[in-house]
């Protein structure tokens, strides 16, 4: 048992490597109907095919390609690389061909990418499919032969490949197809309009770059292919006349394919493209390769197909003729909502229809576009919707640039109405957007102009004034420096001429001050020492001891003199300050006034030393030079004290003594020859400080001189 095992192993092993060589090995397809059941992806993979088949197509514009059909057709190409064997040149319809390639994506259906193609003979094309509808629709019958009937609706000679064809558009009642002939070169095309006719050919696709179906072409190289089952009237314009607003409505015969006549006075005209036609209550568009020219007011009939196009049934493929003139319509005055009505208002009754019609609508212009190659545009702002109101034909540059935004106009055009595309259709379908067609400047009237301030202008004045502000703020900053720079300058020369002024007047007060200190005292001490000397030479004979007496105190009047005279020159020297800080130069003044004196005499400093300038701090200097000698002349004082206080904004000097004191009320003054205090106060006026005196007899006195900072000082003498 377990032996009979590992022999049944023993093959599966040996055995597996062949089943996977196998599987691995592709298999070759060799039926058409094989290859179009791959999928993309499958045909993309590139499968061997080996087919045969007879030949149902040569197209004159796609060299070595043909559809071959085995019971199916298929499309196949030229090979993708180097073929690997015989390619047959020169192929016909109805060859029986044997093809060897590869399977291919295709851009719409599978196909086969041919590396050898070999005739074997001839055979008759297998029998042509009849399409139903659902083949027509759904491109199921990609390259297959099949046959249709219909209406011919339009038909021209064209040339494919360089060789003549013939192209016709085919109407059915399954939709609408393509039909080309390769190789006929029959005469006017256009004699086939309106015919009845039979088709038979290879079916193939219309698709996008999505590999989806778009529509129907049916291509033949045989002229026995289209059969004419009636022909047209001699006279297209004997088809049945209808009226324009019953152009596809109800019949009991069924809808009607064939060619149909309308008559209508022309609107609008694009000559070569389309023309707008209306009576009193309907309007029609008209589309037409004629390229004679109409104008707005002609009568014209008009022959042609109608079809169903976004919720509205227009005339394709028409011819027309002019039959008169008339007056042309005036266009109605609506609003958007009119032309949105739908419903109809009663039952039975029908809402008014505005499309294609010729109207006028009123809007505010918001802008224009008027770009190469397209037409102009104007936008309206109509019941707070954008309407754009588009020119057929070119417009001059004048009245482009003579429209102003923001205008009020008054348009008049074709009421150009589109429709949802969406599905399930629905009754009275509604509208989403309006446009209207304009045939030129006539068209367009302002019924109030905008104002003459456009936004561009308002932008422009607004860039001028913003410049002409600017430079004004530029022109006031600098006339504000230069005014600064010149209020410096001539406050420097205010304070300058102060300075001097105070100078002046201090130099004046030390004047009047020396005169008084002179006359007070050396002038008088002189005046004692002649008079004792005079007694003394009186008495050097009579009273010699008396004569002595009276010389020694001239001698004591003279050291007083000289004293006097002494201090009197130390005031005039060379400022201390000049290199020395107030509270030095108080130390220095101290110093030389205590020499020689009982006297003593401290200076303090009290708070943060700052710099004065030089007329305040020698004004101080001054001051304390004024009350120091006071006291020591009147006070006989053991000890002074000078105090230099910094406080906040100001600076204080207090001179105090404890001498014998005076009463303030009864001192001498000016008037009595003695000028000490008045100088004082004028001093420290001048400065624009305070300056108080307090004296107690036999107690001491105590002066204090109150200075403002130096801007203070200097806005009060202002």
């Amino acid at each position: 048992m377990l032996r009979s095992r590992i022999v049944i192993a023993t093959v599966c092993l040996l055995g597996a490597p062949c089943l996977r060589a196998q599987e691995a090995r592709p298999q070759i397809l060799t039926k058409c109907a094989d290859v179009r059941g791959l999928t993309p992806d499958q045909a993309a993979r590139g499968i061997p095919v080996r087919v045969k088949g007879v030949v149902t197509l040569v197209p004159a514009d796609a060299p070595g390609s043909f559809t071959v059909d085995d019971g199916t057709g298929i499309w196949v190409g030229p090979p993708q690389s180097t073929p690997t064997g015989e390619v047959a040149a020169d192929l016909k319809v109805g060859d029986v061909v044997e093809i060897g390639g590869r399977s291919h994506e295709g851009h719409f259906a599978p196909t086969i990418s041919a590396h050898e193609v070999r005739i074997l003979g001839r055979a008759p094309l297998p029998v042509a499919r009849t399409i139903a509808q659902l083949g027509l629709e759904s491109g199921m019958q990609d390259s297959q032969r099949v046959s249709i009937s219909g209406v011919v609706h339009a038909a021209e000679n064209v040339r494919r490949g360089g060789r003549a064809a013939l192209s016709l558009l085919i109407s059915t009642p399954t939709g609408h197809c393509n039909f080309l002939l390769y190789d006929q070169g029959v005469a006017p095309a256009t004699s086939l309009v309106d015919s009845e006719v039979s088709l038979t050919g290879v079916f193939l696709a219309y698709f996008n770059s999505r590999r989806e179906f778009l529509g129907v072409r049916i291509f033949s190289n045989d002229p026995a292919d289209l059969r004419i089952l009636r022909a047209p009237e001699a006279d297209a314009f004997a088809a049945p006349e209808v009226a324009l607003g019953e152009a596809m409505g109800f019949s009991s015969r069924g809808m009607d394919v064939h060619r149909r006549r309308v008559r209508g006075t022309v609107t609008l005209s694009k000559p070569g493209h389309y023309f707008y036609v209306q009576d009193k209550q309907h309007a029609l568009r008209i589309n037409t390769r004629q390229p004679d020219p109409l104008q707005p007011g002609d009568v014209v009939e008009a022959t042609g197909f109608f079809q169903l196009n976004h919720h509205r049934s227009e005339m394709h493929e028409a011819i027309f003729r002019r039959i008169g003139r008339t007056v042309a319509p005036e266009p109605e005055v609506i609003t958007r909502e009119h032309a949105f009505v739908r419903e109809p208002r009663a039952m039975y009754s029908l809402p008014q229809d505005y499309d294609d019609t010729l109207v006028a609508l009123r809007g505010r212009l918001v802008s224009v576009e008027h770009k190469q190659g397209e037409p102009l545009r104007l936008n309206l702002e109509c019941d707070g919707v954008l309407v754009p109101a588009e020119f057929t034909d070119a417009q001059d540059a004048g009245f482009v640039a003579a429209l102003r935004l923001d205008s009020e106009l008054l348009v008049s055009g074709i009421c150009a109405l589109t429709f949802s595309q969406s599905r399930p259709v629905v009754d009275w379908p509604t509208p989403v957007a309006l446009r209207l067609l304009l045939r030129g400047p006539a068209d367009v009237r302002v019924m109030q102009a905008a104002s003459w301030w456009t936004p561009e202008r308002l932008s422009a004045a607004l860039g001028l004034t913003a410049v002409v502000l600017l430079i004004a703020f530029a022109w006031v900053a600098l006339l504000r420096r230069q005014v600064v720079r010149r209020s410096a300058q001539l406050a420097e020369e205010m304070r300058a001429r102060r300075d001097a002024v105070v100078e002046f007047e201090s130099t004046l007060r030390e004047r009047n001050r020396l005169a008084a200190d002179l006359h007070d005292t050396t002038e008088q001490t002189l005046t004692g020492l002649a008079l004792q000397l005079e007694a003394t030479e009186a008495l050097r004979g009579r009273a010699p001891e008396r004569s002595l007496q009276h010389l020694a105190l001239a001698r004591q009047l003279l050291d007083r003199s000289r004293e006097d005279l002494r201090r009197s020159i130390w005031n005039l020297r060379a400022s201390p300050l000049e290199k020395n800080t107030l509270t030095e130069a108080l130390r220095e003044v101290a110093a030389d006034r205590s020499s020689g004196t009982t006297t003593r005499i401290v200076v303090e400093c009290d708070g943060t030393q700052t710099a004065l300038p030089d007329f305040v701090a020698g004004n101080l200097l001054l001051l304390a030079q004024e009350g120091i000698t006071n006291a020591l002349k009147h006070a006989r004082p053991a000890q002074i004290d000078l105090i230099l206080r910094f406080v906040g904004r100001a600076v204080t000097l207090i001179i105090r003594d404890d001498g014998a004191g005076f009463d303030p009320a009864t001192v001498d003054g000016p008037k009595d020859g003695h000028f000490g205090l008045q100088g004082m106060r004028e001093r420290i006026k001048r400065l624009g400080g305070q300056l108080e005196i307090k004296s107690v007899r036999d107690t001491g006195t105590t002066i204090t001189a109150t200075v403002p900072q130096v801007d203070e000082c200097r806005a009060g003498e202002h």
